[in-house]
């Protein structure tokens, strides 16, 4: 799909460099360590300083092209060593120090990229960092993360070798939960439910209603209830292009005078290649969720996604383009809207256009 000249395919589309996203829970590194991560094809440093504050730099030593995350680097204070030659590199990607001597060379430096801590996770720019407004990131009070009476804990991380808008448009389908996830989170009765479509900005999200609704076991030990029947709104939305909510709102049937429910399952996209993609997926819940299996469970579902959707890039990798059509029905509007506002997030980056930040309002 070619919106105004922008690849929308799934498989091979484009996503925008002027955006947020999550590289690492903040508890995957403690001050002193690093990790290497790729983003928008780009390998990344990810590390902490010896007073914790969160860096991330081009993953690459500008002497001899050692990565900087290999097991004889390290991070010392505020700065980074390669452990090839000892050449040091400060958070701003200069180069402090060279261990044998001579000058320091004004090009020995690295390109280092803005990074925001927020809630548990680390949001990393990978696009003009004079544009990098933190404002762009989804409303952590929204989701339930922050400010909020809603109970949250870091997940689960998943890499998927697909694309990344396959993904983020698998999330936000309900019509493929009755026959891919074989009544795990169903009964049978979604798919051929109607929805409502809701664009606010740059969420796009669906809104199902359901009455004396059936559940089945999984759903039902994740919600903490007593039986098997609800009534339940489902609102699945893409903030595009990098996070997926799946909120519940329900009561319990037999429970009607209590108050509602929520139970939000949150997932970063982060497409890290162009046919990888990370998850960072977590529950944001009204109630406490002690379900000792949750995340368990929820890896074991997400799995079911990640084998079919690696079997659709690998299928679309070896047809190529020209034999690889894609037909949408009327299922599909939110996936293509969503598209729409993807690229025209890419049209005004290459035109050098500012970002908006979003404004997300309660789902209708």
């Amino acid at each position: 799909m070619n919106i105004d000249g922008i690849n929308m395919l799934p498989g091979c589309a484009e996503y925008p460099l002027n955006q947020w996203y999550v590289i690492a829970w903040s508890d995957e590194i403690a001050p002193g360590k690093s990790l290497a991560r790729d983003c928008c094809e780009v390998p990344l440093i990810v590390y902490r300083s010896q007073a914790g504050i969160a860096h991330a730099m081009f993953n690459r030593c500008p002497h001899r092209g050692m990565m900087l995350t290999s097991a004889t680097g390290r991070v010392e204070g505020d700065t980074v060593r390669c452990g090839y030659h000892g050449v040091r590199l400060d958070s701003n990607g200069r180069c402090v120090e060279v261990p044998s001597g001579g000058p320091l060379p004004a090009k020995m430096c690295v390109r280092t990229y803005p990074v925001v801590e927020k809630w548990k996770w680390l949001w990393v720019w990978m696009g003009d960092a004079r544009l990098a407004d933190p404002a762009l990131i989804p409303d952590h009070e929204y989701l339930g993360l922050e400010n909020s009476p809603m109970f949250s804990e870091p997940g689960i991380r998943l890499s998927v070798k697909a694309n990344y808008l396959m993904p983020l448009e698998n999330l936000v389908d309900a019509t493929h939960i009755t026959y891919l996830h074989h009544g795990l989170i169903d009964s049978g009765n979604v798919a051929a439910t109607p929805s409502q479509l809701v664009v606010d900005g740059t969420r796009v999200a669906s809104v199902r209603q359901f009455s004396n609704e059936l559940l089945p076991p999984m759903l039902c030990a994740a919600m903490g209830l007593k039986g098997n029947r609800v009534n339940r709104t489902l609102t699945l939305s893409a903030f595009a292009n990098h996070l997926c909510e799946i909120r519940q709102d329900f009561v319990e049937v037999g429970d009607e005078h209590a108050p509602p429910k929520r139970i939000n399952l949150i997932v970063s996209i982060t497409p890290a290649r162009r046919t990888q993609t990370d998850h960072f997926a977590l529950f944001s819940t009204s109630f406490q969720n002690t379900h000792p299996g949750r995340f368990d469970d929820l890896r074991n579902l997400l799995m079911e996604d990640v084998v079919v959707l690696e079997e659709i890039q690998q299928l679309f990798e070896r047809l190529g383009h020209a034999h690889a059509p894609e037909i949408s029905i009327k299922a599909d509007e939110g996936s293509i809207r969503s598209r729409r506002i993807i690229a025209e997030l890419i049209r005004r980056e290459r035109q050098a256009e500012p970002a908006t930040a979003p404004t997300h309002r309660q789902p209708a």
